[in-house]
Formats: structure tokens, sequence, C-alpha cells
């Protein structure tokens, strides 16, 4: 399996509330890697940011969204709240804010995002697709 078709099915596992293949791509990652796997985690994660919130949105919406996520998932409790807001607001255009971020917490932060972002937006199989056609064009100008 490829790492692009690797991280293609978590997104999919992902937004097919399939928690268990999650799991399993994910500890099949931890052991092969994650080459390529940052960016097109990271472009799956902006692009569904950019998709959930409005233009004009404002750091309460942020710091609300982030708020649900970590009541939604046992694994985001661990995750620091104020970075997490950062890395939300970063990928909507405040790049400062994760300057000093650590590249593994911002990975396992997006993570826990895009399974929320995923829920919230509920695709159906064609917009599913179309969404991931979408993560794989932009990882791959940034690989």
């Amino acid at each position: 399996m490829s790492v692009r078709t690797e991280f293609s099915d978590l997104i999919r596992a992902m937004a097919r509330r399939d928690w268990g293949t999650v799991d399993q791509i994910l500890n099949g990652l931890e052991t092969t890697g994650w080459r390529g796997g940052s960016q097109v985690i990271g472009a799956a994660f902006a692009i569904a940011v950019n998709e959930r919130f409005p233009a004009n949105h404002s750091p309460t919406d942020v710091a609300r969204f982030v708020a649900e996520t970590r009541s939604q998932f046992p694994d985001a409790q661990s995750l620091p709240a104020l970075e997490m807001e950062g890395l939300v607001r970063a990928a909507l255009g405040e790049v400062d804010l994760i300057e000093n971020l650590n590249p593994e917490t911002a990975l396992q932060m997006q993570i826990v995002f895009l399974g929320k972002l995923l829920q919230d937006r509920d695709h159906d199989e064609a917009q599913l697709e179309e969404f991931i056609a979408d993560v794989e064009r932009t990882a791959a100008e940034h690989l």
C-alpha cells in the first residue's frame, strides 16, 4: 500500500467514523513511519478548517470549536487548548501563532481536528472523494 493510499484510507475511515480502522492505520503508520504524512494530514486539516469557518469568524468561534473537539475526543484532552486554538487560527491565516509549536504535537492536533471536522461535515461518498482528491493535489504541491 502506498503512503498516499494509506493517508487517503485514513481520511476515508475518519469520515466514515470507522475508528477501529483509524486506529489500525495510525498504528501501522507509527511502525512504518509517516513519510509524506504530515503534508497530507496538514493539507486535509487546512482544507477542512477553511471549509468549516466563514471568512468573518472570530477567535471565540475557534475557541468554541476547540472546546467541542476536546469534549468529544478524549485523546484531545491531553493536548494544550491554547495551542490547539492557535493551530486552527494559523490554518485560517494567522500563521505566526504556531511558530513555537512542536511538529509532532501539531500533527496529533491535526489528526484529532480532522476527525471532528470530517464527522461534522458528514460528506457523502462523492463529496468525500472530491475532498480527498483536493487534499492529494494540495499535499503534492508541498512534497
